[in-house]
């Protein structure tokens, strides 16, 4: 094995480290964790997609690649915040509707920019190959 191949999961941790503490620094504005942001997106997304009246739990979960019993947790603190509402499934007892409120859509939609801005700044140090970085990202993420 060479020298690159030994150190390149050595890297891609202190580039995720140092990409997560940017994201955790600029989303204090809104008063979110980058998890919350996520499900709040991603839940935005697929209500938009799916349907206006609401989505589960497990669907948000599955989409934003976080564990169900985490997404859980934090769809609770969201809930809390005001960010989302969750009512009965009509046909699934067990299960929850999700939607974001006004407030929920409208700090999502500030993070996003938050978000957007901060990913920029910090690609933008790859310079004219920053799509293709991201191209051979998508190839990892599947």
């Amino acid at each position: 094995m060479d020298q690159y191949t030994e150190d390149i999961g050595y890297i891609m941790w202190r580039v995720t480290n140092n990409w997560q503490k940017l994201m955790k620094a600029e989303l204090r504005e809104v008063d979110l964790t980058h998890v919350q942001f996520a499900l709040l997106r991603s839940c935005h997304a697929l209500n938009e997609r799916e349907s206006a009246s609401g989505v589960t739990q497990i669907q948000i979960a599955h989409n934003s690649d976080i564990d169900p019993m985490m997404a859980s947790e934090v769809l609770r603190t969201l809930e809390k915040k005001g960010y989302i509402s969750r009512v009965p499934h009509p046909q699934d007892t067990r299960a929850k509707l999700i939607s974001l409120t006004e407030s929920g859509v409208a700090v999502m939609e500030r993070a996003s920019r938050i978000v957007m801005s901060a990913d920029q700044m910090f690609f933008s140090k790859l310079g004219p190959d920053m799509h293709d970085f991201i191209a051979r990202l998508k190839m990892l993420s599947t």
